[in-house]
């Protein structure tokens, strides 16, 4: 299963490397909240601050990424976590929001792992996730990105965990093909 995932990423990841393609980089951060499966105190979400760094290709309707994102002081059952990832990305074309300012829409997936730390244990577990948001586009090749994304982690033990993060992230486009 394993390598059929990664072909298939790749496969999708071929229109990329088209004549209008660009590498990008790009910082983000928000607040995340983790609800833990076996949390018998309270079933509430704990918050915490999220940051992260991807950098990879985009192509006009379509971006694929690595990144990773980490969360720390979270709560005291989840302290923290670090979440290296694969994300790939279908964008819409650019629409007017106010005046000369474009943006666009986009849906993604990502899959990866997780590494956390949970009542001081160290726990790692696959993950995967959807997200979505607006791309505001800047002068300079720089964008602005308003987005939430969600994560399930899967493990075969009784602790298991999402993530759900609202966050903005700075993109700069620095190589076109």
């Amino acid at each position: 299963m394993k390598y059929f995932t990664t072909l298939l990423l790749l496969l999708l990841a071929n229109p990329l490397f088209a004549e209008n393609s660009a590498w990008f980089i790009g910082l983000d951060a928000g607040a995340t909240g983790v609800t833990l499966s076996d949390k018998t105190t309270d079933n509430e979400r704990d918050y915490g601050p999220e940051y992260g760094l991807k950098i990879g290709l985009q192509e006009d309707n379509s971006r694929i990424y690595i990144g990773a994102t980490y969360a720390d002081n979270i709560g005291s059952d989840f302290n923290k976590t670090l979440n290296p990832y694969i994300a790939l990305e279908g964008v819409s074309d650019e629409f007017k929001v106010i005046a000369n300012s474009t943006a666009k829409f986009y849906f993604g997936v990502r899959v990866g792992a997780s590494i956390a730390d949970i009542n001081g244990k160290s726990t790692t577990a696959a993950l995967a996730g959807l997200q979505g948001g607006l791309i505001f586009l800047l002068p300079a090749d720089f964008e602005i990105e308003l987005a939430y994304r969600h994560y399930w982690t899967f493990k075969d033990t009784a602790t298991k965990f999402n993530l759900g993060t609202v966050y903005s992230a700075l993109n700069y486009n620095f190589y076109t093909f």
